[in-house]
């Protein structure tokens, strides 16, 4: 099977666009006028540094480096990105988890130019695992460009390594940094070594760089969840009234532990000829301990007890009498590793310049999750959903007497992604002596990807046969964490029985304890099994030009990609009560045009255009043939199927961008840009009747279909305040707004919603201080409401869930001394944020997460 996709119309425009820029501009002369002198001081050159990278930049891009990275309290790479305008990210036991561009998580992830990944469903690189010491930098396109990585219909994230080239000799650096989560009341420590040498040698210029990192964190979150809206016609006479289906109590605690290397050789024998070998390693590690209690509604209550919000169906407080409670106490751990090795060179020759790359990326991914549950009964459950976290409170019954316990369950479940990738580019550019096109460049890239899940996932959850929490009682010990959402004024239930953790490792030990003798399972059902064989070809033509006799400049070309996917499952066969594997083999071609335009309007002034499609392939488990079946022997009209879709298409977007950028001196700039996607192919589940063996199944798949338009606004500033008294003299400040506006079709509703997770407003905020040996720094980043996800409660319908708009604050302080020693101390997550979120309407409260204020202290060592 095989489609080719390609909109001629963009083309089109693009030249036109170029062609009206173009021609005005050959009318005016440049202004003449000079920026003024601003001699820029070694701690502010890393400002200067990213300042210069998006003014040079043809395509729209905004940078952060590795000075600006270091000297705000950012663990990891995700939360240095949230201080990029547009750039939204979610949080996760406290960290900056996923990445968003403009609202759209569909990015392309690099490393050193070269696609990187995360083994998983998705594609992306998880930018968490990677410890901030380990950059140079980080560059964020939102626009597209023919000799780019294609698989960006957000943008594309390239993280920049440091290479012994980047300096002139020898340079041997070090940190060491002590941190405190007051929650968790733990401190760990963390650890990066940088060393870098480069020589001039008979054989040419050889540099060597090794760079490691280690980081460990003590974390703890707090999680206060109210039970999925149901309805109920017994609560208030001859009213349906919306109630929580009870309530849910997580504290979860643990450590978040980051390895990574680089190991990085260049050579250059001569001026024409580089050479280099690069290998790099991550590890991500969370070792997590839960302590849960879940409540739910009973059929009886307290007499008067039931309570409404005003005006509403919503149920604002209760007390329910004989209420079911259950206690989950689990080891929940995750791995990620990743490793890249690369081989490459570069070669110039008059006017041919070659470049070459050769890559092999391998990841995994691992989860372990297992633990004893509890039962029992509480006399009295008060809810009150009236308060900013819902008040919760147990009285009647002693949630600490294992005689009221019994065990249920002891579950064991475990989750295995892997993914590979081999990569080959070869690129070549000609420089051209021409009075318009400056340069031609061409260039090929053949890549196989790799993506599983075997053996799947293990599910070996096994009855407890009804012991008595007090027949067992080296296996539950009261809550170590009772000080649930410590400070912030909750009522909660907080002391009660929990099961240990800490035996759950021993998966063999604990299932022998509660005599499960029955083994764990080699393998998942085959049904939940895939395997993704992908290999992509791609070619592109490009070209650089300048207006001989007019300030404008840009690129235009076009790529074209042919991907090939290979996707293996099984499917049920209901007749035969068997399981068959299936295979599909599918082709695309797409064909990708792209513009950038900049034109200078003063020496300090610029205006930017740029035009491009762009695509994004689906995610792997979307992409599996397997198909599960279950047929109703009492009503067939029931029947029902599961399965993925080998057929989907591609999500495609086409984007426009306008941006003006005024550089007033190398720290100081004005910026802003407007721009607009239409996006075709987001993937949504779609029921739908097949027929399978002569038998008609309501199946649900995955599918193409809805459209989407995100529009938005961008804004940015940043300054130091040379013109202020010398008392005020080293102040300066970073400024960025974000406007995005969304719509796509829900099938649930019949209108439009919002992309998930996307807030309509996003602000940033950084006041600066640098002069002498002190340096400081205050950021606060904000972003306003948005969707989270969809529920589809019985009784109710779907409902939305939202998450409130939020800030984050983060400071540090660091002193620095004459022998290249820097003593810092830096704080995260100062306000202690609450975030919250709820079903659609604010008096159906959802979930409430409390994380912990961290505190430490660091020294760097320059040499």
């Amino acid at each position: 099977m095989m489609s080719i996709h390609c909109k001629p119309s963009l083309i089109a425009a693009s030249v036109s666009l170029a062609m009206t820029l173009l021609g005005p501009a050959r009318a005016q002369e440049a202004s003449g006028v000079q920026s003024p002198l601003v001699v820029v001081e070694g701690k502010r050159a890393s400002l200067a540094s990213a300042q210069d990278i998006k003014r040079e930049r043809l395509g729209i891009v905004d940078a952060v480096v590795t000075q600006d990275m270091t000297r705000l309290p950012d663990i990891n790479v995700t939360e240095s990105l949230q201080r990029i305008t547009g750039v939204q990210i979610l949080r996760d036991r406290g960290e900056g988890a996923g990445v968003a561009i403009r609202g759209l998580t569909q990015m392309e992830t690099m490393l050193n130019g070269r696609e990187v990944f995360t083994a998983g469903t998705g594609r992306n690189f998880d930018f968490a695992d990677i410890p901030a010491e380990l950059l140079a930098g980080i560059d964020v396109y939102k626009t597209s460009s023919a000799d780019q990585l294609e698989g960006g219909v957000g943008g594309s994230i390239d993280l920049r390594t440091r290479r012994p080239f980047d300096f002139s000799g020898r340079r041997i650096a070090g940190s060491v940094r002590m941190i405190r989560g007051d929650l968790a009341r733990r401190s760990q420590s963390q650890l990066s070594f940088l060393a870098s040498d480069r020589r001039e040698t008979a054989g040419g210029d050889v540099g060597l760089l090794v760079s490691l990192a280690h980081q460990k964190r003590a974390w703890r979150e707090d999680q206060k969840s109210a039970g999925n809206p149901v309805t109920r016609d017994d609560v208030v006479p001859g009213q349906r009234v919306v109630v929580p289906n009870g309530t849910t109590e997580t504290t979860s605690i643990g450590d978040r532990e980051r390895n990574a290397g680089a190991f990085v050789m260049q050579w250059r024998p001569d001026e024409a000829l580089e050479v280099y070998a690069e290998g790099h390693y991550a590890e991500f590690k969370t070792t997590q301990n839960s302590y849960q209690i879940n409540i739910l509604p009973s059929h009886t209550f307290a007499a008067g007890s039931a309570r409404l919000f005003p005006g509403t169906s919503d149920l604002e407080r209760i007390t329910w009498t004989n209420a079911p409670i259950s206690v989950l106490s689990f080891a929940r751990d995750t791995t990620d590793r990743t490793r890249q090795f690369a081989v490459g060179g570069r070669w110039s020759a008059d006017a041919l310049t070659l470049t070459a790359d050769l890559s092999r990326t391998s990841s995994s991914d691992y989860l372990f999750y297992a633990g004893p549950d509890l039962a029992g009964t509480v006399a009295s459950f008060t809810q009150d959903m009236s308060t900013k976290v819902p008040a919760t409170s147990v009285a009647g019954t002693n949630l600490l007497d294992p005689a009221g316990f019994r065990y249920t369950d002891v579950t064991y479940r475990t989750r295995p992604y892997d993914g590979s990738l081999t990569a080959a580019r070869l690129d070549g550019t000609w420089r051209l002596a021409h009075p318009f096109f400056t340069a031609v460049s061409a260039g090929v890239r053949l890549a196989r990807r790799g993506a599983g899940n075997a053996p799947g996932q293990i599910v070996a959850d096994a009855g407890a046969g009804g012991l008595k929490a007090s027949d067992k009682p080296a296996y539950v010990m009261p809550n170590p964490y009772s000080d649930f959402f410590r400070g912030q004024g909750v009522p909660s239930i907080g002391s009660y029985l929990v099961g240990n953790p800490a035996t759950a490792r021993n998966a063999t030990g604990l299932r022998n304890a509660f005599g499960i003798n029955a083994p764990i399972p080699p393998s998942a059902n085959p049904l939940s099994l895939w395997d993704i064989r992908e290999d992509t070809r791609v070619a592109y033509v490009m070209t650089t030009f300048k207006g001989a006799n007019a300030p404008v400049d840009g690129n235009a070309g076009l790529r074209v990609v042919h991907t090939r996917e290979q996707v293996s499952g099984s499917r049920t066969v209901p007749a035969a009560r068997t399981v068959v594997p299936i295979d599909v083999d599918s082709g695309t071609t797409d064909i990708l045009p792209s513009a950038n335009l900049r034109y200078r309007l003063r020496d300090d002034l610029y205006l930017r255009a740029a035009a491009s499609n762009t695509i994004t392939h689906p995610d792997f488990n979307q992409l599996s043939p397997s198909l599960t079946l279950t047929p109703n022997t009492v009503n067939p009209s029931l029947n029902q199927g599961n399965a993925g879709n080998p057929d989907l298409k591609a999500i495609r977007s086409t984007n426009w961008d306008l941006a003006a950028e005024r550089y007033v001196d190398p720290v100081t700039s004005l910026y802003s840009t407007v721009f607009l996607k239409h996006i075709d192919g987001f993937i949504s589940n779609v029921s739908s009747p097949e027929m399978h063996d002569g038998v008609v199944y309501q199946v649900s798949r995955p599918r193409n279909g809805n459209k989407a338009r995100v529009a938005g606004a961008e804004a940015g500033y940043q300054q130091f305040f040379d013109t202020v008294p010398d008392w005020m003299r080293g102040l300066g400040m970073q400024a960025s707004y974000t406007y995005i506006r969304s719509d796509m079709p829900n099938s649930a509703t019949g209108g439009n919603q919002p992309l998930p997770n996307l807030s309509r407003h996003g602000a940033n905020l950084v006041g600066i201080y640098e002069r002498a040996a002190v340096s400081a720094r205050v950021a606060y980043n904000w972003r306003s409401k948005f969707l989270s996800s969809y529920t589809n409660v019985v009784g109710v319908g779907s409902l939305p869930i939202y998450m409130r708009g939020y800030g984050w604050l983060d400071a540090s302080l660091s002193v620095r001394s004459g022998a290249g020693i820097t003593l810092s101390l830096e704080g995260s997550n100062l306000l202690r944020t609450v975030r919250s979120s709820y079903y659609g309407v604010a008096t159906r409260p959802q979930s409430a997460w409390l994380n912990d204020r961290q505190i430490g202290i660091v020294a760097i060592l320059r040499l």
